[in-house]
């Protein structure tokens, strides 16, 4: 799978003045076009907020020479799309659109703080087909709900943005619905608020996760917290059921028949050679331990990202794993690590996931790496082993919260007529 455009890389584009021969965008088309083509990549994962619009309109322009012009597509009818063909621009390639999963988002936008989020019913169903018109499609496979945490209410989602979304799967304009976000708790919330709220009636078809199947935190799966499904199906809290099993966050998506999707196995740049972005919300002991892993990698002639990617992608409960490659040359590197799971036996039978994963990595990490990845993990004498408990990742809530503090100081300067983001 692949995803583009980073929100928090340095634009030298806006939206409204890209052109699709500029030379940058021209790069950008070709890596997709390489992706997908040349290395069998049939996953395009982007959203409104990636490059405030860029990313969209990007992967729109390589679509066009990529799928091929079909007036069936998904058997979807002019009366229900959202972009008649009289409107479409003309596919030139030759894949079918079938052969192509293509997720995007709704609920994070702008970079400003007062504009950035936006959970309305209105705002999400223009969302969707202004996605469908800049991505020149008749039909989004995953529409997703981003960054649920950020938003100021679970209210707001369950009476506005989620029927939005309901509305958009039953328009045709998206075969499904999915969940992101940082924070599992968060995630797991609205997903049990949505079977007390709509009963039997499928929401969520999907939960994509963001650094929580890495190196330095493996809490997808090993944070037993989350209450069991009662025998309806239902994980609402209850008398009855307080003194129950938990079961992890994946275990729940499992019971819920829920495909879960797992992101940013590199942790938003903390485990790569070159470290994280002055804004990762990483504790500073954190950065330092992910640092000295880098370092250990590379005076044993490994290479820490190739590592992490490995070992995200060895983990059995995930469907799909979801990298960021900005060039073609990170697409062959990512392509070249995946393919050493063809023809890996995943169904390894094993007495814990611990065994199974490292039987699986087994079959394909050579001597050095086994033995590189050994120290990295070592519980007792690695370097995260010194990371205090908590400490292996961070509050996604409390990051919502800091990020509305400064909503409301622009809401002041605002009201006292000063120049926002001064």
């Amino acid at each position: 799978s692949l995803r583009f455009f980073s929100s928090n890389d340095e634009e030298v584009l806006s939206v409204d003045t890209m052109t699709e021969d500029h030379i940058e965008v021209q790069g950008w088309i070709e890596t997709i076009r390489h992706a997908v083509l040349n290395r069998g990549i049939n996953l395009l994962d982007t959203a409104p907020w990636y490059g405030h619009g860029i990313s969209e309109v990007t992967l729109g322009y390589a679509l066009d020479t990529i799928l091929e012009d079909d007036i069936n597509e998904n058997n979807c009818s002019e009366k229900n799309s959202a972009l008649p063909r009289i409107q479409r621009r003309k596919h030139t390639g030759s894949l079918p659109r079938s052969c192509l999963i293509i997720n995007t988002k709704v609920g994070r936008y702008e970079s400003h703080p007062l504009h950035q989020f936006d959970f309305s019913y209105d705002t999400t169903i223009h969302s969707v087909h202004r996605s469908l018109e800049r991505m020149n499609c008749t039909y989004i496979d995953v529409i997703q709900l981003h960054d649920p945490e950020f938003a100021p209410r679970l209210s707001i989602l369950i009476e506005e943005t989620i029927p939005a979304l309901i509305e958009c799967r039953k328009r045709g304009w998206a075969n499904a619905i999915g969940l992101t976000g940082y924070a599992l708790e968060v995630q797991h919330q609205i997903l049990v608020e949505c079977q007390r709220q709509f009963g039997d009636d499928v929401v969520f078809d999907q939960s994509l996760v963001y650094c929580h199947n890495n190196l330095h935190d493996m809490s997808l799966f090993c944070d037993t917290c989350f209450p069991s499904l009662d025998e309806e199906g239902k994980g609402e809290e209850n008398e009855a059921r307080k003194s129950s099993a938990t079961i992890t966050y994946a275990q729940f998506c499992q019971q819920s028949n829920i495909h879960l999707m797992a992101a940013a196995p590199l942790s938003m740049g903390l485990l790569t050679t070159s470290g994280p972005p002055s804004w990762h919300p990483a504790s500073t002991s954190l950065k330092g331990a992910c640092s000295t892993a880098a370092k250990m990698c590379d005076s044993k002639g490994e290479n820490i990202s190739s590592l992490a990617v490995l070992y995200s992608l060895s983990q059995w409960e995930v469907g799909c794993t979801l990298l960021g490659m900005k060039d073609v040359k990170e697409v062959d590197v990512a392509a070249d690590l995946a393919m050493r799971f063809c023809n890996i036996n995943f169904d390894v039978d094993e007495n814990s996931n611990k065994t199974k994963i490292s039987t699986i990595l087994g079959q394909v990490l050579s001597s050095s790496e086994r033995q590189t990845l050994a120290l990295i993990l070592d519980e007792n004498y690695g370097p995260f082993a010194e990371i205090s408990n908590g400490e292996y990742r961070w509050d996604g809530k409390e990051e919502a919260y800091k990020f509305w503090a400064l909503v409301d100081e622009f809401k002041k300067e605002d009201e006292k007529g000063k120049p926002l983001g001064r």
